[in-house]
């Protein structure tokens, strides 16, 4: 008796082990990898889509870092590179014609959109 019994403390191990390692891995079943995406990410639009026709193309944000003048020529650092009136720069894949530099703000042309960019608050001087 003694010899059974010992045989089948490890079994009841093993057995305990497994049950307690199917029950984590159950209960993990429900929770949601933080490391992936959302649903719904990535996933083309179609034309067919109705909501693809009500929103409009994200486009990529423009900062405006400086502006630099000297008499009447205009510098500005945009997105880190320096432009001047007349100049493009690749915004969303494609080129991007800097209109004109105003005192705090410049004037761009992204694919037909005339599009308005103000130096923020912390870059302006006082």
């Amino acid at each position: 008796m003694a010899v059974a019994m010992k045989s089948a403390w490890p079994n009841r191990l093993l057995s305990a082990l497994s049950a307690l390692c199917l029950s984590t891995a159950a209960s993990a079943a429900g929770l949601a990898d933080p490391t992936q995406p959302p649903p719904g990410y990535g996933a083309s639009q179609r034309a067919d889509d109705p909501q693809s026709a009500d929103s409009a193309p994200t486009l990529e944000p423009v900062q405006l870092q400086m502006i630099a003048r000297d008499g009447t020529d205009r510098l500005a650092v945009v997105n880190g590179h320096r432009v001047r009136a007349g100049d493009a720069i690749t915004l969303d894949g494609k080129a991007a014609k800097v209109l004109a530099i105003h005192d705090d703000s410049i004037e761009l042309d992204r694919d037909g959109r005339h599009q308005m960019v103000e130096l923020s608050p912390q870059a302006r001087l006082k």
